[in-house]
C-alpha cells in the first residue's frame, strides 16, 4: 500500500504541508485554509480535510503549550463550546454533498477570509457570551460544511480584540486545537480514516510539524508585514484553486 500512495499527489501534498506549516507556526491558523485546497483538488475533499486535521493537530504541538498561558479562556471558551455543538451539524453535509460543491465551497470561503484579512476590518461591536457563541456556532457550521479548518469568522473575532498580539495568536491557536479535535472525532466517526487517508497522514503530518516549528520561530524574526504578503498570496492562490479546479 505504501508504494501505491507514492505519487505525484502526495508529493505535491507534502510541499504544501511544509508551506503551510511554517505559516500555521507563523500566525498561528492561516496553515490549514492553504493545505486543504491542495489536497482537495489532488485528492477528495473530504481525504482532504481528514488529512488537513491530522496535520493541523500535529502542527499545534509545538504552538499549544505556549498559547494555553496567554489565552483568554473565557473568550475561547464560549467559542469553542458553539463550535462543538454546530461541526456535527455542519458534518452532515460535508459528508452527503457533491465533492465538487465542497471543494468550490472551501474557495469562496478562503478568498472571503484572505480579502478581510487584507483588508485590515476588525469586528467592533460588543464582545460578551453571546457575542462569542454566535461566533462559534455560524463558525462551526462553516468548518463542519465546507472543511475550512481555522475559521476565518472567528479568526477575525479574536483579531479585532484590543488585546496584545500574543493573545489574540493564543487565542486563535487554542480555537483551532479545539476545532480540529472536534473535526477529527466527527470524521473518525463517519468512517472517513481508511487505510490510505491514514498512511498519507502519516507522511504529511510529521513534514506539517517540522515546519510549524520552524514557523514560529519566524514570528520572532520575521517582519509582520513581509511574511503577511507571503501569506495572503499563498491564500488567494489556493482559494483560486479550489474554486476553479
Amino acid at each position: 500500500m505504501w508504494f501505491e500512495i507514492l505519487d505525484i499527489g502526495l508529493l505535491a501534498g507534502s510541499l504544501a504541508a511544509i508551506a503551510s506549516g511554517l505559516i500555521q507556526g507563523y500566525s498561528g491558523f492561516a496553515g490549514a485554509l492553504i493545505i486543504v485546497p491542495v489536497l482537495a483538488v489532488v485528492f477528495s475533499p473530504i481525504e482532504a480535510i481528514a488529512i488537513t486535521v491530522v496535520a493541523g493537530l500535529a502542527g499545534n504541538i509545538v504552538l499549544t503549550r505556549d498559547a494555553a498561558k496567554s489565552a483568554n479562556w473565557r473568550e475561547v471558551g464560549a467559542v469553542s463550546v458553539a463550535i462543538a455543538i454546530t461541526v456535527p451539524v455542519g458534518l452532515l453535509f460535508l459528508v452527503s454533498a457533491e465533492p465538487t460543491i465542497i471543494r468550490r465551497g472551501m474557495g469562496v470561503f478562503i478568498l472571503l477570509a484572505a480579502f478581510v484579512l487584507m483588508s485590515g476590518w476588525t469586528y467592533k461591536g460588543a464582545r460578551g457570551l453571546i457575542s462569542s457563541t454566535g461566533v462559534g456556532l455560524v463558525s462551526g457550521l462553516i468548518i463542519g460544511a465546507f472543511g475550512v479548518p481555522s475559521g476565518p469568522v472567528f479568526v477575525v473575532y479574536f483579531l479585532s480584540a484590543p488585546v496584545p498580539v500574543a493573545v489574540q495568536r493564543a487565542n486563535i491557536i487554542m480555537t483551532v486545537s479545539v476545532t480540529l479535535t472536534i473535526m477529527m472525532i466527527g470524521l473518525i466517526v463517519e468512517g472517513v480514516y481508511g487505510a490510505e487517508t491514514v498512511a498519507r497522514s502519516a507522511i504529511i503530518a510529521p513534514l506539517y510539524l517540522i515546519a510549524a516549528h520552524f514557523g514560529k520561530v519566524l514570528f520572532l524574526t520575521v517582519p509582520a508585514t513581509w511574511f503577511n504578503k507571503v501569506a495572503y498570496t499563498l491564500l488567494l492562490a489556493s482559494g483560486a484553486m479550489a474554486l476553479l479546479a
